[in-house]
């Protein structure tokens, strides 16, 4: 069976959905035909693409040692050199062969545009460049607005012509690239309790051959940036809990 596995965006919630690929892991559940992930799935995804699931684990459960609980903003953006800096020191070894899709935004002349690519198609260094511009998320330190509406803003403004941006600020599940090559089933771990499928991914997959997975918690909106070590460490676990307990639906 082609199994494709869709890793949502959504920052530090990404402990809950890298407990689910662990447990998918540990189930047996570890060959997929193609992935794709946007912003932190991209970066979860590139421990799975490379066999590195245990260090997954290790990373999510001692968060501290790569965040100290701190969010640095850098040329108004979320600084992500921490979780892409251990990208680097990660065995790639026992790369997986798979199609590995990750999405980002380019802002080109005060416009916003989304850029799909296969990262498995590139050498190394180009790969993790690509899911370093998946998870970058903008934040103006002088934000009077809410979240969207600030960032509309700042691109009317030019502040960030010429970035490569967040994929989620455009589509934070990538499920399109895994039904254009031809999957038997899809696992799409969100990290949103009541995400739905859009209407225009029913209308050209058959949704029963999609299994959506989501947590139990309800988090909020700064839970994004929410990288407490005890607050992933919890999510990490119910990611878990829920993984195992969907192995019998594969």
């Amino acid at each position: 069976m082609k199994l494709g596995l869709c890793l949502e965006g959504g920052g530090a919630k990404g402990a809950y959905q890298a407990g689910v690929v662990k447990a998918l892991y540990d189930g047996g559940i570890n060959k997929f035909y193609s992935i794709s992930g946007t912003s932190i799935g991209a970066i979860n995804g590139y421990y799975l693409y490379t066999g590195n699931v245990d260090n997954l684990e290790k990373m999510w459960t001692n968060i501290k040692d790569i965040q100290n609980g701190n969010v640095k903003i850098v040329n108004n953006t979320v600084d992500n050199s921490p979780a892409i800096d251990n990208l680097r020191e990660l065995d790639d070894s026992n790369i997986e062969e798979m199609n590995f899709y990750v999405n980002y935004v380019e802002v080109d002349n005060k416009v916003v545009s989304e850029k799909i690519v296969d990262v498995s198609k590139m050498p190394r260094n180009e790969a993790i460049i690509s899911i370093s511009y998946s998870g970058l998320l903008p934040s103006n330190p002088n934000a009077t607005l809410g979240f969207k509406e600030q960032f509309v803003k700042d691109v009317q403004e030019g502040i960030y012509d010429g970035f490569k941006l967040d994929g989620g600020l455009i589509r934070s599940a990538l499920i399109e690239p895994l039904i254009g090559d031809n999957v038997d089933k899809i696992i799409l771990i969100s990290t949103k309790y009541n995400y739905e499928l859009p209407e225009d991914i029913k209308k050209v997959y058959d949704e029963d051959k999609i299994i959506v997975v989501r947590p139990n918690t309800q988090f909020a909106p700064k839970d994004t940036l929410n990288f407490d070590d005890e607050f992933c460490k919890t999510i990490y676990q119910e990611g878990y809990e829920i993984g195992k307990n969907i192995l019998d639906r594969l």
